[in-house]
């Protein structure tokens, strides 16, 4: 099949219906039952499509949490992997439409489109869970970190598509704002695409993306000194993988950067914008199917 017909797949109206069905608060200390809620939704979306789904849990503050990863032949028929992540909960107060439903949104509809085109075997899709800043402590990023050591130490590698907050769009002049030490436009058209140092072969790929997706505006960025220099480039669970070694970029509307909702409440379904959405689902597929073996 080629790459203009899977593309054609995509259907808008799916990840407009996921983010509105998941745009609820959901934070790990604050909202646990509504949290729990939406990985079951998750779950039963990735079963829907055929996956296997195993959950890679643990507990934190006496409570039970759960990432949920989904493949198609199950989590060890592999060692190497193109794993594709978001993760499913919320900052405090927040219903979290653009972070970070707009990434599960993404991830699933990919999961729903590949999963009959052989490269799918190679796929380990990831919901990651207590991502945010947890109360009491302040910790954040804190499942994907304990998932990518204990799986490393089990002989797995991965090259990581992480989507964080990829739904908010907009045209006018300084909408755009940048961390420190960084340079860039100053409208939020763009998805960025943020790598380190040791995965320039992941940000080769994506330049190469922009051929098959010319309606997106696609930016790509290395961070200097693994993110250290610029700390907001490490604030999602691409972070992990970078220290731990591994290839590994983000996905993203810039956040904080751009949108004005980020973290409040009025982080809501209606602020997104879902053609730009679907030209990042478009994007993330590309990079997946012209990735080398």
């Amino acid at each position: 099949m080629r790459i203009e017909e899977i593309l054609q797949r995509i259907e808008k109206k799916n990840l407009k219906k996921i983010v509105q069905a998941i745009s609820i608060p959901r934070h790990g200390c604050y909202n646990y039952e509504s949290l729990s809620l939406v990985a079951k939704f998750i779950e039963e979306h990735f079963k829907e499509y055929g996956y296997f789904v195993d959950f890679n849990q643990f507990y934190y503050s006496g409570r039970e949490y759960k990432n949920i990863v989904a493949t198609l032949k199950g989590i060890n028929s592999s060692k190497e992997w193109i794993l594709i992540g978001a993760h499913y909960d919320s900052a405090m107060g927040s219903p979290g439409a653009d972070d970070n439903a707009s990434g599960i949104a993404v991830m699933l509809e990919v999961a729903r489109i590949i999963r009959e085109i052989p490269i799918a075997e190679r796929i380990k899709f990831v919901a990651f869970t207590l991502e945010e800043p947890q109360a009491f402590d302040l910790k954040f990023i804190i499942r994907s970190s304990q998932f990518v050591k204990k799986f490393k130490k089990l002989g797995h590698r991965y090259k990581a598509l992480i989507l964080e907050s990829v739904g908010y769009y907009s045209d006018v002049k300084g909408s755009q704002k940048l961390p420190a030490f960084t340079r860039g436009p100053d409208v939020g058209n763009f998805l960025g695409v943020v790598g380190n140092g040791k995965s320039n072969a992941l940000l080769e790929l994506f330049e190469k993306v922009k051929e098959y997706v010319p309606s997106i505006n696609l930016i790509t960025y290395k961070a200097p000194m693994n993110g250290w220099l610029a700390l907001e480039t490490r604030f999602s669970d691409h972070a992990p993988f970078w220290d731990a070694g591994f290839q590994a970029v983000m996905l993203t509307d810039t956040a904080m950067f751009r949108n004005p909702y980020y973290h409040t409440s009025q982080d809501t379904p209606d602020k997104l914008n879902f053609s730009f959405m679907e030209d990042v689902t478009k994007a993330l597929l590309v990079a997946v199917l012209i990735s080398p073996a």
